[in-house]
Protein backbone atom coordinates (compact mmCIF):
# COMPACT_ATOMS: atom_id res chain seq x y z
CA UNK A 1 0.00 0.00 0.00
CA UNK A 2 1.58 3.61 -0.69
CA UNK A 3 1.41 6.65 1.09
CA UNK A 4 -0.70 8.14 -1.44
CA UNK A 5 -3.02 5.60 -1.00
CA UNK A 6 -6.17 5.67 1.01
CA UNK A 7 -8.90 3.44 2.22
CA UNK A 8 -12.35 4.36 3.59
CA UNK A 9 -13.37 4.51 7.46
CA UNK A 10 -16.57 4.66 8.68
CA UNK A 11 -17.20 6.92 12.31
CA UNK A 12 -18.31 4.35 15.08
CA UNK A 13 -17.28 6.00 18.17
CA UNK A 14 -16.36 8.19 19.85
CA UNK A 15 -15.36 9.39 23.48
CA UNK A 16 -13.55 11.61 25.66
CA UNK A 17 -10.58 10.30 26.88
CA UNK A 18 -9.50 13.44 29.35
CA UNK A 19 -10.21 17.11 29.21
CA UNK A 20 -10.33 17.92 25.77
CA UNK A 21 -8.64 15.01 24.19
CA UNK A 22 -11.08 13.17 21.80
CA UNK A 23 -10.86 9.28 20.86
CA UNK A 24 -12.62 8.80 17.62
CA UNK A 25 -13.11 4.73 16.55
CA UNK A 26 -13.64 3.61 12.93
CA UNK A 27 -14.12 0.39 11.18
CA UNK A 28 -12.56 -0.02 7.99
CA UNK A 29 -13.74 -0.98 4.58
CA UNK A 30 -10.54 -2.64 3.27
CA UNK A 31 -10.25 -5.84 5.36
CA UNK A 32 -6.15 -6.33 4.10
CA UNK A 33 -5.32 -2.90 5.85
CA UNK A 34 -2.21 -3.67 8.18
CA UNK A 35 0.32 -1.43 10.67
CA UNK A 36 2.55 -1.88 13.26
CA UNK A 37 2.07 -0.64 16.56
CA UNK A 38 3.38 2.67 16.93
CA UNK A 39 2.56 3.98 13.49
CA UNK A 40 0.41 6.88 12.45
CA UNK A 41 -1.75 7.64 9.11
CA UNK A 42 -3.32 10.66 7.66
CA UNK A 43 -6.95 10.64 8.68
CA UNK A 44 -9.26 13.09 6.14
CA UNK A 45 -12.84 13.74 6.06
CA UNK A 46 -15.24 12.38 3.32
CA UNK A 47 -18.36 13.39 4.23
CA UNK A 48 -18.39 16.18 5.06
CA UNK A 49 -15.96 16.94 2.71
CA UNK A 50 -13.43 19.88 5.02
CA UNK A 51 -11.67 20.91 1.77
CA UNK A 52 -9.13 17.88 1.29
CA UNK A 53 -7.65 18.73 4.57
CA UNK A 54 -5.66 15.60 6.89
CA UNK A 55 -4.09 15.43 9.94
CA UNK A 56 -1.44 13.05 10.98
CA UNK A 57 -2.49 11.05 13.77
CA UNK A 58 -0.92 8.15 15.90
CA UNK A 59 -2.68 4.56 16.04
CA UNK A 60 -4.21 4.23 19.68
CA UNK A 61 -5.37 0.77 19.23
CA UNK A 62 -3.45 -2.45 18.31
CA UNK A 63 -3.13 -3.90 14.88
CA UNK A 64 -4.53 -7.10 16.82
CA UNK A 65 -7.49 -5.23 16.78
CA UNK A 66 -7.96 -4.52 13.00
CA UNK A 67 -10.28 -3.85 11.14
CA UNK A 68 -11.55 -1.35 13.59
CA UNK A 69 -8.64 1.05 14.73
CA UNK A 70 -8.89 4.43 17.08
CA UNK A 71 -7.21 7.51 17.04
CA UNK A 72 -6.55 10.06 19.58
CA UNK A 73 -6.20 14.20 19.86
CA UNK A 74 -6.33 17.34 22.16
CA UNK A 75 -8.89 19.34 20.57
CA UNK A 76 -7.45 22.68 19.97
CA UNK A 77 -9.34 26.09 19.59
CA UNK A 78 -9.15 27.33 16.10
CA UNK A 79 -8.38 24.16 14.36
CA UNK A 80 -10.68 24.11 11.96
CA UNK A 81 -10.04 19.62 11.45
CA UNK A 82 -10.26 19.69 15.25
CA UNK A 83 -13.34 21.39 15.76
CA UNK A 84 -14.93 19.31 13.00
CA UNK A 85 -13.70 16.34 14.36
CA UNK A 86 -15.47 17.75 17.82
CA UNK A 87 -18.29 17.77 15.80
CA UNK A 88 -18.86 13.92 13.60
CA UNK A 89 -21.33 12.19 13.94
CA UNK A 90 -21.44 8.55 14.03
CA UNK A 91 -21.35 6.89 10.45
CA UNK A 92 -19.63 9.90 8.93
CA UNK A 93 -17.15 8.66 6.18
CA UNK A 94 -13.76 9.33 6.45
CA UNK A 95 -10.20 8.12 4.65
CA UNK A 96 -7.22 6.95 6.14
CA UNK A 97 -4.14 7.10 4.51
CA UNK A 98 -1.25 3.50 4.67
CA UNK A 99 0.53 2.99 7.66
CA UNK A 100 3.71 5.10 8.05
CA UNK A 101 6.26 5.72 10.29
CA UNK A 102 9.37 3.46 12.52
CA UNK A 103 8.73 4.44 15.82
CA UNK A 104 8.48 0.36 16.57
CA UNK A 105 8.95 -2.07 19.23
CA UNK A 106 12.37 -2.68 19.49
CA UNK A 107 12.96 -6.15 18.17
CA UNK A 108 15.85 -8.80 17.63
CA UNK A 109 18.03 -8.59 20.67
CA UNK A 110 16.69 -5.85 22.11
CA UNK A 111 13.97 -7.57 23.37
CA UNK A 112 14.83 -8.70 26.33
CA UNK A 113 16.10 -5.41 27.42
CA UNK A 114 13.66 -3.31 30.37
CA UNK A 115 11.59 -1.00 28.14
CA UNK A 116 10.50 2.62 29.37
CA UNK A 117 7.71 4.31 27.63
CA UNK A 118 8.31 7.92 28.14
CA UNK A 119 4.93 10.12 27.05
CA UNK A 120 4.23 13.42 27.26
CA UNK A 121 0.76 14.43 26.75
CA UNK A 122 -1.19 13.48 23.82
CA UNK A 123 1.97 11.51 22.95
CA UNK A 124 0.94 8.47 24.69
CA UNK A 125 -1.26 7.20 21.46
CA UNK A 126 1.39 5.20 19.91
CA UNK A 127 2.79 3.63 23.45
CA UNK A 128 -1.11 2.76 24.27
CA UNK A 129 -0.89 0.79 20.79
CA UNK A 130 1.91 -1.28 21.22
CA UNK A 131 0.83 -2.10 24.96
CA UNK A 132 -2.61 -3.28 23.44
CA UNK A 133 -0.65 -5.23 21.02
CA UNK A 134 1.95 -6.68 24.20
CA UNK A 135 -1.49 -7.57 26.16
CA UNK A 136 -3.41 -8.82 23.51
CA UNK A 137 -0.96 -11.05 21.77
CA UNK A 138 0.28 -12.43 25.05
CA UNK A 139 3.84 -11.24 24.67
CA UNK A 140 6.37 -11.27 27.38
CA UNK A 141 8.92 -8.56 27.75
CA UNK A 142 11.25 -7.99 30.12
CA UNK A 143 10.49 -4.83 32.68
CA UNK A 144 8.20 -3.08 30.88
CA UNK A 145 7.68 0.89 32.15
CA UNK A 146 5.41 3.61 31.75
CA UNK A 147 5.70 6.98 32.76
CA UNK A 148 3.11 9.53 31.72
CA UNK A 149 3.76 13.27 32.14
CA UNK A 150 0.94 15.84 32.43
CA UNK A 151 -0.52 18.85 34.19
CA UNK A 152 -3.23 16.82 35.97
CA UNK A 153 -4.94 13.55 36.70
CA UNK A 154 -7.84 14.57 34.82
CA UNK A 155 -5.66 15.75 31.53
CA UNK A 156 -4.16 12.17 31.51
CA UNK A 157 -5.31 10.63 28.54
CA UNK A 158 -6.52 6.65 29.17
CA UNK A 159 -5.66 7.26 33.04
CA UNK A 160 -8.31 4.43 33.86
CA UNK A 161 -6.87 2.17 31.36
CA UNK A 162 -3.04 2.78 32.61
CA UNK A 163 -4.26 2.04 36.12
CA UNK A 164 -5.64 -1.44 34.70
CA UNK A 165 -2.58 -2.28 33.45
CA UNK A 166 -0.46 -1.63 36.31
CA UNK A 167 -3.02 -3.78 38.54
CA UNK A 168 -3.26 -6.34 35.62
CA UNK A 169 0.62 -6.51 36.14
CA UNK A 170 1.26 -5.53 32.50
CA UNK A 171 3.72 -3.19 33.31
CA UNK A 172 5.28 -0.10 35.94
CA UNK A 173 2.93 2.87 35.63
CA UNK A 174 4.86 6.38 36.84
CA UNK A 175 2.09 9.66 36.72
CA UNK A 176 3.86 12.43 36.71
CA UNK A 177 1.42 15.58 37.05
CA UNK A 178 2.99 18.52 37.38
CA UNK A 179 -0.14 20.23 39.12
CA UNK A 180 -1.62 17.52 40.85
CA UNK A 181 -1.24 17.21 44.43
CA UNK A 182 2.21 15.55 44.96
CA UNK A 183 3.71 18.41 42.75
CA UNK A 184 3.73 20.65 45.92
CA UNK A 185 5.35 23.92 43.99
CA UNK A 186 8.07 21.78 42.13
CA UNK A 187 9.41 22.05 39.21
CA UNK A 188 8.51 19.84 35.99
CA UNK A 189 12.55 19.03 35.63
CA UNK A 190 12.74 17.97 39.35
CA UNK A 191 9.59 15.90 39.43
CA UNK A 192 10.64 14.01 35.63
CA UNK A 193 14.17 13.24 37.31
CA UNK A 194 12.98 11.97 40.68
CA UNK A 195 10.31 9.91 38.87
CA UNK A 196 13.24 8.85 36.03
CA UNK A 197 15.53 7.73 39.17
CA UNK A 198 13.17 5.65 40.63
CA UNK A 199 12.65 3.60 36.98
CA UNK A 200 16.57 3.60 36.95
CA UNK A 201 16.85 1.74 39.93
CA UNK A 202 14.50 -1.11 38.98
CA UNK A 203 15.72 -1.50 35.26
CA UNK A 204 19.26 -0.88 35.84
CA UNK A 205 21.23 0.94 33.29
CA UNK A 206 20.45 -1.37 30.40
CA UNK A 207 17.40 -0.02 29.86
CA UNK A 208 16.13 0.85 26.18
CA UNK A 209 13.73 3.96 25.95
CA UNK A 210 11.20 5.22 23.76
CA UNK A 211 10.21 9.21 23.81
CA UNK A 212 6.82 10.55 22.45
CA UNK A 213 4.74 14.11 22.77
CA UNK A 214 5.26 17.72 21.65
CA UNK A 215 8.46 18.68 20.35
CA UNK A 216 9.18 21.25 23.32
CA UNK A 217 8.15 18.39 25.70
CA UNK A 218 10.31 15.84 24.22
CA UNK A 219 12.92 18.19 24.29
CA UNK A 220 12.55 18.76 27.67
CA UNK A 221 12.84 14.97 28.66
CA UNK A 222 15.43 14.65 26.28
CA UNK A 223 17.38 17.22 28.09
CA UNK A 224 16.61 15.78 31.58
CA UNK A 225 17.76 12.15 30.17
CA UNK A 226 20.99 13.88 28.74
CA UNK A 227 22.30 16.52 31.82
CA UNK A 228 21.09 14.16 34.86
CA UNK A 229 21.61 11.14 33.31
CA UNK A 230 24.13 10.90 30.70
CA UNK A 231 22.01 8.36 28.71
CA UNK A 232 22.74 7.31 25.92
CA UNK A 233 21.64 8.48 22.70
CA UNK A 234 22.04 5.17 20.55
CA UNK A 235 19.21 3.57 23.23
CA UNK A 236 16.84 6.28 22.97
CA UNK A 237 13.71 6.91 20.10
CA UNK A 238 12.04 9.73 19.95
CA UNK A 239 8.71 10.49 18.07
CA UNK A 240 7.49 14.46 17.64
CA UNK A 241 3.76 15.47 17.65
CA UNK A 242 4.02 18.78 15.86
CA UNK A 243 0.86 21.01 16.50
CA UNK A 244 0.61 20.77 20.43
CA UNK A 245 1.52 23.05 22.95
CA UNK A 246 3.99 21.81 25.76
CA UNK A 247 1.99 20.70 29.01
Amino acid sequence: MSLESAVGARLIGTCLVAEKTLSLEFELADMSYRFEAGQAASLSFVDPPLSGDSRTLSFSSAPAELPRVTFATRLASGSPFKESLSRARLNDRFEISSPFGEFLLPKGEEESLPLVLLAGGIGITPFRSMIRQIRQSGQKRCHLTLLTLNRTQEETPFYEECRLWKEEGVLSWVPVETRGPAASGRSRESLVTSALEGIFKETGDGARLYLAGPPAMVDGLARILETAFRFPQERLTMDLFFGYPST
